[in-house]
């Protein structure tokens, strides 16, 4: 019976009260796993803050320099960004039930940008050559491609969702409203 008698589900079949149960059973249990993650996020954003504020007090006080102090402090808004942004991402799959990739390419280009701050760091802080240095200016070169590509990534990826302008010739169209 189920699709011809108007979408009803047969719930005399053997076992379909069972797969109902059991589908019921681990959408919730899927629901409480997102919900503890985003617990979990959440306490890791508080604790990036914490140690953001603790870790500048902590600078002031032994007199380091203020470049390498605002270079701790933005590491740490860009890795709250990142916990923001999975935040984001969390909620939005819990409320769509889809997952989209374009949070996840700005996720990206904020780690990326973060370990470019990383390393340009770490190489003014110590002087380095031979092996270090090559590896150092290696990893730097294959961060500086991942930029543009994951921007060009999520230019696409806008390009492809974004609703096509009105056409009166194009059927297609979508009428702005």
């Amino acid at each position: 019976m189920g699709d011809r008698d108007g979408g009803r589900r047969d719930s005399g079949r053997p076992g379909s009260l069972l797969a109902d149960r059991v589908g019921a059973g681990l959408v919730s249990f899927e629901a409480g796993l997102y919900v503890a993650v985003g617990l979990l996020l959440a306490v890791a954003a508080v604790l990036v803050l914490a140690g953001t504020v603790t870790g500048l007090f902590r600078a002031v006080d032994h007199s380091k320099g203020a470049v390498e102090v605002a270079v701790v402090v933005l590491d740490r808004i860009l890795l709250t960004l990142i916990v923001a942004e999975l935040v984001y991402t969390l909620r939005f799959v819990l409320r769509t039930h889809e997952i989209v990739v374009e949070p996840f390419l700005y996720i990206g280009l904020i780690a990326v940008v973060r370990r470019i701050l990383i390393v340009t760091a770490e190489f003014e802080r110590t002087a380095l050559s031979g092996r270090a240095l090559t590896n150092l200016l290696l990893e730097l070169g294959l961060l500086a491609l991942l930029v543009p590509s994951l921007a060009l990534a999520i230019f696409l990826v806008r390009r492809v969702h974004r609703p096509r302008a009105t056409d009166p010739t194009d059927p297609g169209a979508t009428s702005p409203t």
